[in-house]
C-alpha cells in the first residue's frame, strides 16, 4: 500500500510539469518574425484548493494576461503569481476578516479579535508528508471574491437629526493604507438645485453694467474644539462641473493660505480633498457649515445648527456631536449625555462615595415605566432590555474631578434600540433616587439637551388678605374677587397693547366671610407660607399660566378686590362697568403712561369714577364672583415682571389698596407639574364634617358648601370695551351645597365651580357628625398645576340684617402639583401621593367646625 501511494504523488507531479510546460513564459512569433503585443491586463482570481475532500484552504491568485496578436492567429500569455496562502486568515460572523498575530490591518482584518472553529477534523497515511496547514472548519458568510492585499478607503457620514431641508449629510473618505493623509469631505444636498444656489460661483460680470458682482463662498469651520483655540476655514466656490476650494489658517493677522484645490460636483454632492489632513489637524477636529446662498430669496444658515461634527481622520470617521449637562443642586449626582453619531456617551459626577454602583432606568416608550435598564459597576456596564436580556456592555472609567467623582461610558449604537432620539431618564443606588423629585428628559433630536421632565407653568395664589375697616359698623360680609392678565406692547410704543386671556376666582363660592375691622380673611397656617413641599399653600390660586407663555408680556397684573355685600353703595352702579375696567387693565395706576396713551386715560378714569361701563356682558361673567352691587372694600393690585424674576422657588409679595384699608399677600411659583401625572388619577374628597360649636341654644340648622378646582377653562370671548375681544377663564371643577332633597333623602347640589348660587336646604342637630365620603373631584389625568379646595360651614337663621345666618368657619387651601410635592419610586418614573388633613375652622360669630380633606393621586 504505501508504494502504491508514492506511485500516485509521483504521477500527479509528472502531470503537473507537463501542463505547466504547455504554458510558455516568452512572446511566440511567427514565421515571418513579427511580434505585436496587445494590452496587458490584471484580473483577480479566487482559486480553491481540496485536500481529502474535506478540508479547504482558500488561496489569492493574481493573473497577469497578456495577448500577442500576429499575422496568422493570437497567443495569450499567462504568468501566475500565487502568494503565500494566509491560512491564518480568520472571518467574524458578518464575513470580515479578523486579525491574528502579526497581521497587518490594512489586510482589512478587525485587530484583537478571533473566532473559535469547530467541526469535524480528518486523518492521513502517517508516510504523507504535505505541506499544509490544517484550520478548524469554519462557517463563512457569502462574500464577493477576496482581495487580501487592500481592502479599500475607510468612510464614515454623519447627519442631524431634524436638519435635512438643505444638507441631508456630511461624509468622509480617507485611505485605509494611510489614513489622514488626504481626507475628502462631502456635503450631500437635497437636490441639485439646492447644492447650485450653495455652491456657487465666486462672481458673475452684470451685462448690463459689466461690473462684477461678487459671491460670499459657503465655509467649511473647523477647529480644535478649544474656546481660544486654533480654527480654520474652507472656503467653497462651484462651477459648471466642478468647482474650487481655498484652505485658511484663521489667525491673529487674519485668513493665512494653506491649501487650494477643486471641488468635485456630482448630482447633489460636493466633495473636495484636503492633502496632508493630520499633519495640520488634531486627532479630534470640530466642524460646522456655514452655507451662504447666491439668491438673496435663500437664507444663510447653519449646519448643524447646534454643537458640530467630530473628525476622527485617522480612523475614518466623522460623527454629529451634541452634550449637555445637568445637575441639582444640593443632589449627589449630575449628568453629562453626549450624542456622537449613533453611540451615547453618558458621565456621571458623584458627590457620594456610595454612589457608585447604580442603576439607571430609560423609558423610551412615553410610558414612565423602564425599557432598559442600565447597570454600571466599577470597571463595566450592562445594559438590559425591561425583561433582563443583555443588548450592550461596556467598560466603564471613573476618575476624580472637581465635579466629583467622574463616572464614565460609552453606549455603541444606542440609537438603534431609541432611534428617535428622546428617552425618560433617572437614576437609584436603592437608599437614593437622583433626580430625588422628578425624572430627567434627554432629547437629542435636534442637538443635545437635558432637562426635567415637566411642564411649567406660573402659578399666582392670593395667599393673605387683611381689612382695617369692613366697611360696616357691624360685621362686615366680605366677598372677595380675583383676576390676573398678561399684557404687552412693541419697544418704544405705548400701542398697541395686546394682552393674555384674563384669569377670574373668587372667594367663598357662597355666601360671604363674615369679618370684624382688622380681620384676616383667609384661613391661614404660618407653616404653610414658603415652601412648595408642604401639603397645601395657605388661599386660593388666581393665575396657572403656562410658563412659555408668562414670558410673552411684559407684565402680568395681579388684582383683588374686597366687597362688602350688606347693601349697594354709591361708589358702583354696575358691578360689571368696575370689574370690566379693572380686569382688562384700564386703571392708569396699574401699568402706568402707556394707559394713558393705549387707551384714553382720561376718559377710562372717569368711566372707573362713575362706575360706569360699556358692556353689559361683564355682568354674566363676574356675577359669581361678586354676586351683587357691593359698596367696594378695597383693591390690591401688584404688577410681575415675568422676565425679570426667578420664581422657581417662590415670590412672595404684599399689596395695598390706594387708602391702605386693604393688604393682600400674593404667592407666586414657577410650578413644575411632572408630565408622568398624565397616567395618574387624581381624587379629592371631603370626608368628614364636624359641627363642633353652636351658635345659639338647642338644635341649629346646619348647611355648608364645598368645592375642588383643578385649574382653569375657558368660557369664550367676551366684548369688552372699544370692541376688545377677551377670553375669560375660570376654574375647572366642581362646587357642592348640602343639604338639598332627594327621593332617596338629603344628598348635594351640584354645580361648576364658577356657579353663582348653589340652592340648600338645613339639617338639625346640636354638635353634628357627618361623613359624607365625598368625590368631590375625580379625573383620570391629573397633570394639573395645582388643585384648591374649599370648605364654608353655616348655621340658618330667619329675619334680615343682624340675624342673617351665622358663619361656622372657612377654609381655602391650594395644593400646587410641583414635582417636589408628590412621592417617587425608585423602581417608576410615574409619582404619587395621598394624604388626608383636617381644619378647625372657627366665625365671626362664635360657630365652629372641623372638616377632613382627602387627596388621592396615583396610577389607574
Amino acid at each position: 500500500m504505501k508504494r502504491t501511494y508514492g506511485v500516485l504523488i509521483f504521477i500527479l507531479m509528472v502531470a503537473l510539469v507537463i501542463i505547466g510546460g504547455c504554458i510558455s513564459n516568452g512572446p511566440t512569433s511567427n514565421g515571418g518574425g513579427q511580434t505585436t503585443s496587445g494590452t496587458p491586463s490584471e484580473t483577480g482570481t479566487s482559486e480553491r484548493t481540496s485536500t481529502g475532500g474535506v478540508t479547504e484552504t482558500d488561496t489569492e491568485t493574481t493573473t497577469t494576461t497578456k495577448t500577442t496578436t500576429t499575422g496568422t492567429g493570437t497567443v495569450t500569455e499567462t504568468t501566475t503569481e500565487t502568494p503565500v496562502s494566509n491560512g491564518s486568515v480568520q472571518f467574524d460572523e458578518d464575513g470580515l476578516p479578523i486579525c491574528a498575530g502579526d497581521m497587518d490591518e490594512d489586510l482589512g482584518c478587525e485587530d484583537n479579535k478571533t473566532i473559535e472553529g469547530s467541526g469535524p477534523g480528518f486523518s492521513l497515511p502517517e508516510d504523507i508528508v504535505l505541506n499544509i496547514t490544517l484550520q478548524p472548519v469554519l462557517q463563512l458568510a457569502p462574500i464577493n471574491p477576496l482581495n487580501m492585499t487592500y481592502v479599500g478607503p475607510l468612510s464614515s457620514m454623519a447627519s442631524v437629526p431634524s436638519e435635512k431641508e438643505v444638507i441631508e449629510w456630511v461624509g468622509l473618505v480617507t485611505p485605509s493604507k494611510e489614513p489622514g493623509k488626504s481626507v475628502t469631505l462631502t456635503l450631500h444636498f437635497r437636490n441639485e438645485s439646492l447644492l447650485g444656489e450653495y455652491i456657487h460661483v465666486p462672481f458673475i460680470m452684470d451685462p448690463v453694467t459689466g461690473k462684477k458682482i461678487t459671491y460670499r463662498p459657503t465655509v467649511v469651520k473647523l477647529s480644535d474644539g478649544n474656546e481660544f483655540g486654533k480654527r480654520w476655514e474652507v472656503h467653497l466656490y462651484g462651477g459648471i462641473s466642478e468647482g474650487s476650494f481655498t484652505l485658511y489658517e484663521i489667525t491673529g493677522n487674519g485668513l493665512l493660505k494653506l491649501q487650494e484645490g477643486k471641488v468635485e460636483l456630482k448630482g447633489s454632492s460636493a466633495s473636495f480633498t484636503i492633502e496632508n489632513f493630520s499633519s495640520i489637524f488634531p486627532e479630534k477636529t470640530y466642524m460646522s457649515v456655514e452655507a451662504v446662498p447666491m439668491s438673496s430669496k435663500l437664507q444663510t444658515f447653519s449646519y448643524p445648527s447646534k454643537e458640530s461634527f467630530v473628525i476622527k481622520a485617522k480612523e475614518g470617521r466623522i460623527d454629529y456631536y451634541t452634550s449637555a449637562f445637568f445637575g441639582i443642586e444640593d443632589e449627589p449626582v449630575s449628568i453629562r449625555a453626549t450624542s456622537n453619531g449613533y453611540d451615547l456617551i453618558l458621565e456621571f459626577y458623584l458627590r457620594k462615595e456610595n454612589w457608585l454602583s447604580f442603576t439607571g432606568f430609560i423609558d423610551s416608550s412615553d410610558e414612565g415605566k423602564a425599557d432598559w435598564i442600565l447597570e454600571v459597576k466599577d470597571g463595566s456596564y450592562e445594559l438590559k432590555d425591561g425583561s433582563g436580556s443583555l443588548f450592550r456592555d461596556g467598560n466603564v472609567t471613573v476618575e476624580d474631578t472637581q465635579l466629583g467623582k467622574k463616572v464614565s461610558l460609552r453606549i455603541e449604537n444606542f440609537y438603534s434600540l431609541v432611534p428617535w432620539r428622546k428617552f425618560r431618564f433617572w437614576a437609584t443606588n436603592w437608599i437614593e433616587r437622583f433626580p430625588s423629585k422628578s425624572n430627567l428628559w434627554v432629547d437629542a433630536s435636534e442637538g443635545m439637551g437635558i432637562e426635567k421632565d415637566v411642564d411649567r407653568y406660573l402659578v399666582a395664589v392670593v395667599e393673605d388678605v387683611f381689612i382695617k375697616e369692613n366697611g360696616d359698623y357691624a360685621e362686615g360680609e366680605i366677598q372677595l374677587s380675583s383676576w390676573a392678565y398678561g399684557m404687552t406692547w412693541p419697544e418704544g410704543k405705548a400701542y398697541p397693547i395686546n394682552h393674555s386671556s384674563l384669569y377670574t376666582f373668587g372667594y367663598p363660592i357662597g355666601h360671604w366671610v363674615e369679618a370684624e375691622d382688622n380681620s384676616r380673611l383667609l384661613y391661614h397656617d404660618e407653616r404653610m407660607t414658603g415652601s412648595l413641599g408642604r401639603p397645601f399653600v395657605n388661599g386660593y390660586p388666581i393665575l396657572a399660566m403656562p410658563m412659555d407663555e408668562a414670558k410673552k408680556y411684559k407684565i402680568i397684573v395681579l388684582e383683588t378686590a374686597g366687597w362688602d355685600r350688606d347693601e349697594p353703595g354709591e361708589y358702583v352702579t354696575k358691578t360689571a362697568g368696575y370689574l370690566t375696567d379693572f380686569a382688562v387693565g384700564m386703571a392708569t395706576g396699574e401699568i402706568g403712561t402707556a394707559a394713558d396713551y393705549a387707551y384714553k386715560g382720561a376718559t377710562w378714569m372717569n368711566w372707573l369714577a362713575t362706575g360706569q361701563s360699556g358692556d353689559e356682558l361683564w355682568g354674566s361673567v363676574f356675577n359669581w364672583l361678586a354676586g351683587a352691587e357691593p359698596d367696594k372694600v378695597g383693591n390690591a393690585v401688584y404688577v410681575l415682571h415675568p422676565n425679570e424674576a426667578d420664581f422657581t422657588r417662590g415670590y412672595r409679595v404684599v399689596a395695598e389698596s390706594k387708602d391702605g384699608n386693604m393688604r393682600v399677600t400674593y404667592l407666586i411659583y414657577e410650578v413644575e407639574v411632572p408630565k408622568l401625572l398624565k397616567y395618574d388619577n387624581i381624587k379629592a374628597e371631603l370626608l368628614e364634617v364636624d359641627f363642633t360649636k353652636d351658635t345659639e341654644i338647642g338644635d341649629d340648622e346646619y348647611y355648608y358648601y364645598a368645592r375642588a378646582c383643578s385649574g382653569f377653562e375657558s368660557l369664550g370671548e367676551t366684548e369688552g370695551l372699544h370692541n376688545v375681544e377677551v377670553d375669560v377663564l375660570v376654574p375647572i371643577g366642581y362646587a357642592y351645597s348640602y343639604p338639598v332633597s332627594s327621593s332617596e333623602g338629603a344628598t348635594f347640589n351640584r354645580q361648576p365651580c364658577s356657579a353663582s348660587k348653589l340652592f340648600h336646604k338645613h339639617i338639625g342637630g346640636n354638635k353634628l357628625s357627618l361623613k359624607p365620603s365625598l368625590a368631590m373631584l375625580e379625573r383620570d389625568d391629573a397633570r394639573v398645576p395645582f388643585l384648591y379646595m374649599e370648605y364654608s360651614g353655616w348655621e340658618e337663621d330667619s329675619g334680615k340684617w343682624g340675624n342673617d345666618d351665622d358663619p361656622m368657619g372657612n377654609v381655602g387651601i391650594t395644593v400646587v402639583f410641583d414635582d417636589d410635592y408628590f412621592d417617587w419610586d425608585s423602581t417608576s418614573g410615574i409619582p404619587s401621593k395621598y394624604w388626608s388633613l383636617d381644619f378647625d375652622v372657627c366665625g365671626v360669630s362664635g360657630g365652629c367646625s372641623k372638616v377632613w380633606f382627602g387627596l388621592d393621586v396615583r396610577g389607574g
